[in-house]
């Protein structure tokens, strides 16, 4: 059993995560196919500054965007829907989300409306799963999983009837959207993005006491004062959002907000006050390493072309599920 939540453990775990997060990220900004040296970072003009600026930072900022992002409403699923198994990627909100991008793509939409469709798409997806689940019945998760599963495939249909009909150029942006990428994006993109994760991250945040009840019973939630509806709103709303600016980016990189949240669970406790942020910085932390083993893995390999990242978080992600389903039946 963990130890109470106080405010000195809260403190000193999220300290020790943005530590780790900062160290890693540092690292890897200079690793690669190219390993660069922070003294000629300062050297106006050099190869090195260069690569940095317009390569590195923008596209490690992406992944501890999207770490973020995907963990934070993975870990507020889990425990609003009282399943373990909840992830944006597995219950459609992704692939919903992913459908508004490239709906959005076809119509050569620019890069902020592309998030507004994304996150509209995203959030109409948590309600049409969360709808059709839990209609004339109580809340089951293998109900709710075989919902997610299906309306993935509803959408993914959607999406190759889509991608026949558009140009080359689209057709390709398209399919990085499918398999997830980390490519450099224009900083503005990235602030964008990053405002939106960061917004709906407060949200989450914030209602972690909140959904430490509705973790253990709506029912109980509600003699205690709190209202069930208005806090499974906030945390819709937050987790859409969120899902929404990053898939709008980096397109589908599955699994992420599974496997990150249950680690932060079995170490530091299923406390929402304290999972939530944790598992956002340990989700920033993952994602940067698989992006920079994504980066050279191909480079040291002698192969042509990186590995997306999205097929590495599944190569992790896909075992965990199948253990944490066995462990469910």
């Amino acid at each position: 059993m963990k130890p109470t939540l106080t405010a000195k453990r809260w403190i000193t775990t999220l300290t020790g995560l943005l530590f780790t997060l900062i160290v890693v990220s540092g690292l890897a900004s200079l690793w690669g196919s190219e390993t660069l040296s922070w003294r000629q970072l300062f050297i106006d003009g050099s190869l090195e500054q260069e690569i940095f600026f317009l390569t590195r930072l923008p596209r490690i900022g992406l992944a501890l965007i999207a770490g973020i992002g995907l963990s934070a409403a993975g870990a507020s699923f889990q425990g609003l829907l009282r399943n373990p198994l909840a992830d944006p990627f597995i219950l459609g909100v992704s692939s919903g989300a992913a459908l508004g991008s490239i709906l959005a793509l076809a119509l050569g939409m620019a890069f902020p409306w592309i998030s507004v469709v994304a996150f509209l798409s995203a959030l109409a997806s948590t309600f049409i799963v969360y709808g059709l689940a839990t209609y004339r019945r109580p809340l089951d998760p293998e109900t709710l999983l075989l919902t997610g599963v299906i309306f993935n495939a509803f959408a993914f249909a959607f999406i190759l009837v889509i991608h026949s009909l558009v140009t080359v150029e689209q057709a390709h942006k398209m399919l990085f959207f499918l398999i997830g990428s980390l490519e450099a994006v224009p900083y503005r993109d990235l602030i964008v993005a990053g405002s939106l994760v960061l917004l709906g991250f407060l949200i989450l945040s914030a209602e972690g006491r909140p959904l430490n009840l509705l973790a253990e019973s709506p029912a109980m939630a509600q003699t205690l004062g709190l209202n069930p509806q208005r806090h499974q709103m906030l945390v819709f709303f937050g987790a859409s959002l969120v899902v929404g600016a990053v898939v709008s980016l980096t397109g589908l990189i599955g699994f992420v907000g599974l496997f990150v949240p249950h680690a932060t669970r079995l170490l530091w406790g299923p406390d929402h006050r304290l999972l939530v942020p944790a598992s956002a910085l340990l989700g920033g932390i993952l994602l940067v390493l698989c992006d920079g083993f994504a980066r050279t893995i191909g480079f040291y390999a002698g192969f042509s072309s990186e590995l997306p990242v999205g097929a590495i978080t599944a190569l992790i992600g896909a075992p965990c599920f199948i253990v944490l389903l066995r462990k469910l039946r």
